[in-house]
């Protein structure tokens, strides 16, 4: 991938599958006057067309964007950085969270890519319908899976196996995150007999993320002290993953 003197960094936050700001800064290297059709190069060589459109608050890539994001499996936390080689082309290089560049080919296996699998990207985790109907939910990260009762609408309890291994503290509260970027502040608590629990805010959480008595709820811890929630409404789930908290073993932890 050639590189350019000319270049900028844009760290994914808010609402980047949608669109993305230009730096004002950089916004003079440009020719021409908005929108612009642009051309993006990902790392395997592949080009991307993206218009350049002038919004509220600046430059964007919009038209084309989306898709750019899509493909690639982009999430929040992850990081490009552009190349201008002129003529509106940019050269794009791909980081995610741990800062090192990322593994394309991982990143492809993400995608809808096997015919006997319905596989799609949803947080940080990787969803898999299998034609036998189960849904196995891959993850990297510590995670656990839990039916809503209705005894569990106000408080939620998290394996102690997991309140270890993150290194949640009494008191201090968590943010719950969904896949669509909605986001609640829940209270902690630790009970007399050690329960480590989610107090107020969870039903607040509930409400927001749509959440009924039934659903299969999974929790992700994918940062300290943030959770990315996942309801697999009417689903058979399987957890995979090195920090998998088996829900069957729950009352044992």
């Amino acid at each position: 991938m050639a590189a350019s003197k000319e270049a900028f960094f844009q760290v994914l936050i808010g609402d980047f599958c949608r669109h993305l700001k230009m730096p004002t800064a950089f916004v003079d290297k440009l020719r021409g006057t908005p929108p612009f059709k642009c051309v993006l190069r990902d790392p395997d060589g592949q080009s991307w067309n993206v218009t350049l459109k002038e919004r509220a608050g600046g430059l964007f890539f919009c038209t084309g964007w989306p898709k750019f994001v899509k493909h690639h499996c982009l999430d929040e936390g992850d990081f490009l950085v552009l190349y201008y080689t002129g003529k509106h082309k940019f050269d794009v290089k791909i980081y995610d969270e741990s800062a090192c560049e990322m593994d394309l080919e991982v990143s492809k296996r993400r995608r809808l890519t096997d015919g006997s699998s319905d596989q799609v990207m949803s947080g940080k985790a990787v969803i898999e319908e299998t034609p036998s109907g189960l849904t196995v939910f891959k993850s990297k990260y510590s995670c656990f899976m839990k039916t809503l009762v209705k005894c569990k609408l106000y408080e939620m309890t998290i394996p102690r196996r997991i309140v270890i291994a993150e290194g949640l503290e009494k008191g201090k509260p968590v943010k719950l995150q969904d896949p669509k970027k909605r986001s609640q502040i829940v209270n902690t608590n630790v009970t007399k007999d050690g329960r480590f629990k989610l107090t107020k805010g969870w039903s607040q959480s509930c409400r927001e993320f749509e959440i009924s008595i039934g659903d299969n709820i999974v929790f992700e811890f994918v940062k300290p002290n943030v959770i990315l929630v996942h309801n697999l409404r009417g689903k058979v789930v399987i957890l995979e993953g090195p920090k998998v908290v088996d829900s069957s073993n729950y009352k044992k932890l």
